[in-house]
């Protein structure tokens, strides 16, 4: 919340009562907290670097790496088989493994030039990279909110750190685009099109440029993505396409059984798997909400949304679409928190805030703690007859959309500026 130049002799009680708590934007501690913490996610890449690979140390950047050397082979086509890429994985890592390759074509411009570096530091260069850029585009639509931001996604960020995934990546373009929207023109559409390296999480920030007419942002986006998937084509030959249909359709039979980290993904089919629910009943709730939530994005220009809301509904809507999702992928949530960040705090109170950040690392930083605890481990090995762990990612989401939902509802203070 923005406060008006007090007396010098105003006592800091006053100045917190006033301002509904701590200043998260402001406090010296907690930026020297978070700056801490940024340091402790370099570290904890550049540690990981020298074991990556390892038969202790499988993280999923290493099927980014082993899809690259399969490139190299020119058996791409094999990695969209999933007997064919945990043979790989086996041979590389010396240990079994389970990590389908359902990324679409272009995705593989990108990885074909990971094993040019040894794994570890091309590990590092790939996490490191994304991770600045994920940082650049936080900072410059939070501003000075960004410590209540890096706070929030403190867990999705780790975890980030730690697997090498594409998180920071797909949240830096999305973030890149959303920053374009609000200045103008039609140079969004560079960032959208690229997104086609993970389609479903474009959805929302697509619907959002169609529903305001952005014609030239969405010409853009088709012929970016386009360009790409022609530039695939050339590179790796037409038959790719029916090896990622094909590993697409395998990925959606492991879905169906269950085969997948179910406790760490952030779609509400997860969870009803996980209770019980029919896989196809599941899949019918998910696709209504994923209707649901997409609806909203046009609702919110309809009610007259200011830019950052509408495209902060659009990124936390695309979030909702696929039954495929994982905590790596809330870097998506963290752009639309950054959008609003603002507004929420002018409007939340003490413990509204304090309750939507213990939300938030829940949702965030559940499996986190399930692998910290060994129940991940214990749970996958059957071991003492332990249950499956739950999937509860899905429910604390959409609680905490439902709680910035009812604060962003009510009047901004007097003294809030708009941005």
């Amino acid at each position: 919340m923005h406060i008006p130049d007090v007396e010098r002799a105003d006592r800091p009680l006053d100045r917190f009562v006033r301002n509904g708590g701590p200043a998260l934007e402001t406090s010296p501690l907690l930026a020297a907290i978070l700056l801490a913490f940024c340091a402790l996610l370099i570290w904890q890449v550049v540690r990981a670097a020298p074991h990556l690979g390892d038969s202790t140390t499988i993280v999923d950047f290493d099927a980014f790496y082993i899809t690259g050397l399969m490139i190299a082979e020119g058996t791409l086509t094999d990695a969209y088989h999933l007997p064919d890429m945990m043979a790989a994985q086996q041979r590389l890592a010396g240990a079994e493994v389970f990590m389908t390759w359902t990324y679409p074509p272009p995705y593989n411009l990108i990885v074909q030039y990971l094993p040019l570096l040894p794994r570890g530091l091309s590990f590092a260069l790939f996490t490191g990279l994304t991770l600045a850029a994920y940082g650049l585009v936080l900072w410059r639509l939070a501003g000075r909110h960004l410590t209540a931001v890096l706070l929030v996604l403190a867990p999705v960020m780790w975890v980030q750190a730690m697997i090498g995934q594409n998180g920071f990546l797909t949240g830096a373009l999305a973030g890149w685009f959303c920053l374009a929207c609000l200045r103008g023109g039609a140079v969004a559409g560079l960032p959208l099109g690229l997104m086609v390296i993970k389609p479903h999480l474009g959805l929302g920030l697509g619907l959002a440029a169609l529903v305001q007419r952005r014609w030239a942002v969405l010409a853009l986006a088709l012929g970016v993505a386009g360009a790409l998937s022609a530039l695939a084509t050339l590179a790796f030959g037409a038959e790719i396409w029916a090896a990622f249909r094909r590993g697409v359709a395998e990925a959606g039979l492991v879905l169906h059984e269950g085969g997948y980290r179910l406790h760490r993904m952030t779609s509400i089919y997860a969870t009803l798997h996980r209770l019980g629910v029919a896989p196809e009943t599941a899949a019918l709730l998910q696709a209504g909400l994923g209707i649901v939530a997409l609806a909203a994005v046009p609702l919110a220009l309809w009610r007259g949304a200011r830019p950052r809301v509408l495209l902060a509904v659009a990124c936390f809507a695309s979030l909702m679409v696929s039954p495929y999702g994982y905590d790596y992928d809330l870097t998506l949530f963290g752009i639309g928190l950054a959008l609003i960040i603002g507004d929420l705090l002018a409007r939340a109170t003490v413990p509204e805030k304090g309750l939507m950040l213990i939300i938030a690392w829940i949702a965030g930083g559940w499996g986190l703690y399930t692998t910290a605890t060994g129940m991940q481990a214990a749970a996958e090995s059957g071991t003492d007859g332990m249950p499956l762990v739950p999937a509860i990612m899905a429910p604390t989401y959409l609680l905490l959309m439902l709680m910035i939902w009812r604060v962003m509802a009510r009047p901004a203070p007097a003294d809030a500026p708009l941005r």
